[in-house]
């Protein structure tokens, strides 16, 4: 595989990142190709056509002092690496860059840079790069968020259905305060029959994926809807080790068979790119059995110099899948049903997806302009019943659900050079969806029972930002601004004769970010920002939650309105050394209406106002060149404001630690263990303690790619999602309406092993 230097953007995924400077020095760092955390030391920088240079410290971080403003070239020479040439645009030079350096046998080319990302750094930012990406198993996209402390996953479905998160203290069901991005462009199903902001990835690769951004808690101007929690974005490409033809063949326990065939052009960096895959997996267990399509593509349409850049992207997948739903644990423990069950052999659902979009980065001397248009269609079918014959004891609880919805949108940003340090950020957009949803009891022979829900109608989300970043010095950086969303819904209910419900709203909010680094291996930060969530279009409607499954924490203050939380972080990241660094940081959460899913009403519930004050420790190690360790925990005290009581489902402590081995000569490995405190329940009742241990072992030499994914090695029976609610699954007896635990069973042990072709 042919490949030389390669620019990683302003956010490359280093604890050692540095702040932008002033326009006379250029500061970054230079990695090694294959093992992006190992800093190469002793690499010297010259500035092309002038006698300016300087050679990288112990961890491979350099500072070019003296270097006149405009576009330059930069060489880069190290012992045993091929040189590099590297151009930098005059605004891209205002931004730390990282240069990743290849073997000295593979062939040399140039990158030129174009553009910078105004990423906003706070104390607590996740970067996963592809090397965290492939040190432990993950089935789908979502599944690499396992990589960020304190975010727990639970896959209450099976695997074609959208995850359960949680993170810092929030239940986010399947999306409603947890915001993912892909370029920028918002995933999450405002008003989704299914549940408020649900996140379905199926449309996303995981060979795909260049990098994933995760910001804990709404600190930066770009996070929109849902992003309460955090955020993460998805930056698709093609990793930098997998340029050219790859072909993979997975064959797993599970009777899992995948296919993945992709390409990128192996003399560029992976933006353009084009991947299929083709997956068949009967699961483990009963009722989980899948089969989905994906594609993913993206091409530029054309380069002016390097300085404008249109691309072309489309991403597209559909599957079906069985549905388990959760099971009594007294009904497992009495042996009535397998750990492994499922009460419903007829629970299923289809998933298709499709994306398309305009992306065009211009850089002209000290501006920069990107703008991205969108469209997108989703339908999503499931068959569901999570109470059996609770609610009506003849034809069961069985619901039908489906949603349609057209998407369309567009984003933009302008970034500008004011002054020496100082910057101005301004941006707009609109995201729009035209939907229609219907949710039905059906009996035992699937026959319409009775309708719930019939809405048809439009969404829409205006957002314009302002914000300015400062950096006097060296050792300061501040970014500050304000955001302001006007949210408009209409909806037309179709089992009422009202008139349409129709409102609209305002959200201003307001980021601010600062780090100061007032020694050169210690770091400050703060930030303060608001996120919201916007009202779901059924509260529009007639419709009306039957039951009440939470008890007295039910909101009652009023009608459909924006959800607020205001949310302030302050930590630090200190580096003694080389080789070894921590990070700590506090936090603390204010949020107006609480949500939970009632799996009674099956419904997400406004509930009262909640509090979340917690901490997260994060350890990090490099003490060999091929070698990284790392442990982090968060601990979070999540509490309705005014009763005190915990707010139910979301963990109170996580914890985990992983080691990442990545030896020049091939091999690789990666170990992962999460632990999960047992989780507060609704009605006072608490769950299990989850220990999760999963493994991979890998060989990658040239063309030839051979990858063993581990998970649940200890083969534990995990109660991955837990839940306390009334249900009941043998008619003809008497039922009762008290609360019970359920469980989703997580994995047994099972393995997957890859046969990769590089060409």
């Amino acid at each position: 595989m042919a490949m030389g230097a390669v620019l990683l953007l302003a956010s490359t995924p280093s604890v050692h990142a540095l702040p932008p400077l002033a326009n006379n020095t250029i500061t970054g760092r230079i990695t090694e190709a294959d093992l992006e955390d190992f800093g190469v030391p002793g690499a010297t920088i010259f500035v092309e056509g002038m006698d300016i240079a300087v050679v990288t410290d112990d961890i491979g971080q350099f500072t070019l002092d003296g270097v006149p403003a405009g576009p330059i070239v930069l060489l880069v020479e190290a012992p045993d690496y091929a040189p590099a040439r590297l151009e930098l645009s005059n605004a891209a030079r205002q931004q730390p860059v990282a240069l990743s350096l290849a073997w000295q046998q593979e062939e040399e080319f140039s990158v030129t840079v174009v553009a910078t990302r105004f990423q906003s750094e706070t104390a607590s930012t996740t970067f996963i790069t592809p090397r965290d990406i492939t040190s432990a198993p993950r089935r789908n996209a979502e599944e690499v968020l396992r990589q960020v402390p304190g975010l727990t996953l639970v896959q209450h479905g099976s695997e074609g259905k959208g995850h359960q998160f949680f993170m810092r203290g929030f239940d986010a069901i399947h999306g409603a305060d947890l915001e993912l991005t892909v370029d920028g462009m918002p995933i999450n199903e405002w008003s989704n029959v299914h549940a408020q902001g649900y996140l379905d990835l199926a449309l996303i690769i995981p060979e795909m994926i260049q990098e994933v951004v995760v910001t804990k808690g709404p600190f930066t101007l770009e996070q929109g809807a849902f992003g309460m929690a955090g955020s993460a974005d998805y930056r698709l490409g093609t990793p930098l080790n997998a340029l050219g033809w790859l072909a993979a063949y997975t064959i797993g326990t599970t009777n899992r068979h995948r296919v993945f065939v992709g390409y990128s052009p192996p003399d560029e960096s992976g933006e353009q790119f084009v991947g299929i895959e083709a997956t068949h997996d009967d699961s483990f267990g009963q009722n989980r059995a899948l089969d989905r399509a994906s594609f993913n593509g993206r091409v530029r349409l054309f380069d002016l110099s390097g300085d404008q850049n249109l691309y072309l992207t489309g991403l597209g997948s559909i599957s079906t899948f069985e549905l388990p739903g959760t099971l009594r644990n007294e009904d497992v423990q009495a042996g009535l049903i397998g750990f492994y069950g499922g009460y419903d052999p007829l629970s299923e659902g289809t998933s298709a997806r499709g994306l398309v979009s305009l992306s065009y980065d211009g850089q002209l001397g000290d501006h920069k302009l990107s703008m991205t248009g969108y469209g997108a269609y989703r339908r999503l079918e499931l068959l569901e019943n999570f109470t059996g014959f609770l609610i009506d004891p003849n034809n069961g609880d069985r619901r039908e659900q489906l949603q349609e919805t057209w998407s369309f949108g567009f984003f933009g940003s302008h970034e500008s050079l004011l002054a020496e340090g100082l910057a101005l950020r301004l941006g707009l957009g609109l995201r729009g969806d035209v939907f229609s949803q219907q949710e039905n009891n059906v009996g035992r022979e699937l026959e319409l029972i009775t309708q719930r829900r019939d809405l048809d109608g439009l969404q829409l989300i205006a957002h314009s930002f302002a914000g300015l970043r400062w950096s006097p010095t060296e050792a300061i950086r501040v970014d500050a601004g304000a955001r302001v969303d006007l949210i408009h819904v209409n909806v037309t209910d179709q089992l009422a004769a009202s008139t349409p419900g129709e409102d609209t709203f305002a959200v201003a909010s307001p980021r601010v970010s600062a780090r100061w680094k007032p020694l050169g291996n210690w770091r400050l930060f703060l930030a303060y920002g608001r996120g919201f969530r916007p009202p779901e279009a059924r509260a529009f409607s007639s419709f009306e939650p039957a039951r009440e499954g939470i008890g007295d924490e039910i909101f009652t203050g009023g009608g459909p309105t924006a959800t607020v939380s205001d949310a302030l972080e302050v930590g630090t990241r200190w580096d003694p050394t080389s080789w070894f660094g921590v990070g700590l940081s506090g936090f603390a959460t204010s949020i107006e209406r609480e949500s939970i899913f009632d799996h009674v009403s099956g419904v997400n519930l406004e509930l009262n106002g909640t509090r979340r004050l917690g901490g997260e420790l994060v350890l990090y190690s490099d003490p060999l060149p091929w070698l990284s360790l790392r442990a982090d925990m968060t601990l979070v005290d999540a509490r309705f404001s005014e009763s005190g009581n915990r707010v139910p489902l979301a963990p109170w402590l996580v914890a985990g630690a992983r080691a990442i081995v990545t030896h020049s000569s091939g091999f690789r490995a990666g170990l992962r263990v999460l632990t999960v405190a047992p989780r507060p329940l609704p009605h006072g009742a608490t769950g299990a303690t989850l220990v999760m241990t999963d493994a991979t072992v890998g060989y990658h030499w040239r063309w030839l790619r051979l990858d063993l994914e581990l998970e649940n090695v200890l083969n534990r029976q995990l109660r991955e999602g837990e839940y306390h609610y009334a249900s009941h699954w043998r008619p003809g007896t008497p039922a009762s309406e008290l609360p019970v635990l359920h469980t989703t069973a997580g994995p047994p042990f099972n393995a997957r092993l890859t046969l990769g072709v590089l060409f």
